[in-house]
């Protein structure tokens, strides 16, 4: 056990469509487990015995039902009961010091009875959940696929206090500005989708050496770089390295909390070095979908899309490992690498899960430098900003003209790894930008008085509006937007 305190995350998507090591599901009190959790492949002979008000469901990982059927304070002191549980069945990560997830869905506003006082409800839920989780250790993901409740929670929790100390808290109200103006892109690695079980580029090295039973030709490889080193192991398999690669990256894993946190910032541009289709997955959860995949989609009149800049695990062959790789894909995918760094000249792009290191990829970036300093006699400003969990000193001096450099391997609050998730999750704060609750009476409790009058009269003038295609329909449509509801 570690001394590093628990803390509350919200996640726009699906249970079934996270990495956690434990989670709690709603029921009632005859402990059928309804088909809202079957995604879960969560197996169940006979009713739950709900005699506690909550039990265990049985599962490979810990899943506790708790029955809606009663007051809220005690729907939340059930809850409660089943952290507790978890943090006694769930053993903690010693190597990094990051306490283990835990799935809650925003209890009882479906059909636990509690819906008409949406906002009340998740102010209780969240300031019950902070509390919890800062005296059992425990992280609590709060999952919600409803774009209201989310903006919702993201707006409530936007006046409380932040866990991160200030220049980070500062850098992450700037980012999370950007993506609310539409202004910030994404570029992801391997370090995203290693908490889902995929490895990373190293570890992939290490498992193809031992697939190809060439472990001790490879320790004597440190001389080289880790695309020579992938351009050996490649020698000895030419014909299935490629489709042996993508088997690495298939499989039954789901998003992890950094790929749910990062869709949740609604960023319509997306580079990947990635293989693997987890962060289309944790999209597509929230409800919206990325539209194009690049080079294979085109974007045109797309909204959204993601560049696999390396090929994913759909299309093997193209697959960019090697030294060799990377000379086919510059002449062969050119267009491809000039958006990357059309990206890196108009928006701001974050870098996440990245170790800087992939020569293909700094090889673009230092065009777009030289670009800067030919053409823009007044260039200033960084191209983008890269979350390192490492402490990697070296890169962030070479790079501190172009890239804003944070430092997330040194604090209080954990390891980099773990501190990535907390600043994440608080961009997304800062990033929610859907105001559908605001004039949906549900969502009340979360106005100050003076403003709930305002939104009265709001969905006062939504219910007068005429009801056709004239002048009036693109304020009728605005404030639907808001939340107002057709006029019965």
């Amino acid at each position: 056990m570690t001394g590093v305190s628990g803390t509350v995350f919200v996640v726009h998507g699906r249970l079934e469509d996270l990495t956690w090591q434990g989670a709690v599901i709603v029921t009632d009190d005859r402990g059928l487990v309804g088909k809202t959790w079957r995604g879960l492949s969560l197996s169940q002979d006979a009713p739950l015995d709900m005699s506690d008000g909550w039990a265990l469901v049985p599962a490979d990982v810990p899943v506790a039902a708790v029955s809606i059927e009663a007051t809220y304070d005690v729907v939340l002191d059930r809850i409660d009961h089943c952290l507790e549980r978890f943090r006694s069945a769930i053993s903690r990560d010693h190597a990094t010091a990051t306490p283990p997830l835990v799935a809650v869905p925003v209890v009882g506003i479906g059909r636990g009875g509690f819906g008409d006082d949406r906002g009340e409800i998740l102010r209780r839920l969240l300031e019950r959940l902070a509390s919890t989780t800062r005296r059992l250790g425990l992280d609590v993901a709060v999952v919600t696929p409803d774009p209201s409740v989310y903006a919702a929670a993201q707006h409530l929790r936007r006046g409380g206090p932040s866990v991160l100390p200030p220049e980070l808290e500062n850098a992450a109200r700037d980012l999370g500005g950007l993506a609310a103006r539409g202004r910030l892109a994404l570029f992801t690695g391997a370090g995203v989708s290693a908490p889902s079980g995929l490895p990373t580029w190293t570890t992939l090295l290490g498992q193809l050496a031992d697939l190809y039973d060439i472990s001790d030709l490879i320790e004597e490889t440190a001389g080289l770089s880790a695309t020579d080193v992938a351009g050996l192991i490649e020698q000895h398999a030419p014909k299935t390295f490629q489709a042996d690669v993508a088997a690495r990256f298939t499989g039954d894993h789901r998003p992890s909390l950094l790929h749910a946190l990062l869709a949740g910032l609604d960023a319509h541009e997306v580079v990947t070095t990635n293989y693997d289709l987890l962060f289309e997955r944790a999209v597509e959860a929230t409800g919206r979908g990325i539209t194009s995949v690049l080079p294979w989609q085109s974007a045109v009149d797309n909204e959204r899309w993601i560049l696999k800049l390396h090929g994913d695990v759909d299309h093997a062959d193209q697959s960019v490992l090697t030294r060799h790789h990377m000379v086919r894909y510059d002449a062969a995918n050119r267009p491809s690498a000039s958006l990357l760094q059309s990206l890196l000249l108009t928006r701001h792009t974050l870098f996440v899960g990245l170790s800087m290191s992939d020569d293909n990829v700094i090889r673009l970036m230092h065009e777009v430098q030289e670009y800067r300093r030919v053409n823009e006699a007044a260039a200033t400003g960084r191209f983008g900003t890269v979350l390192d969990v490492r402490g990697d000193a070296a890169r962030a001096s070479l790079w501190q003209d172009q890239l804003h450099w944070l430092d997330l391997s040194v604090s209080d609050l954990g390891p980099g790894t773990r501190v990535i998730r907390l600043f994440l999750d608080r961009v997304a704060v800062h990033a929610a930008r859907d105001a559908s609750w605001l004039l949906d009476e549900r969502f009340a409790g979360l106005l100050p008085p003076e403003h709930r009058e305002v939104a009265r009269l709001a969905r006062d003038l939504n219910a007068d509006l005429p009801a056709d295609d004239g002048p009036w329909a693109v304020l009728r449509a605005a404030l639907r937007e808001l939340g107002a509801t057709p006029p019965d």
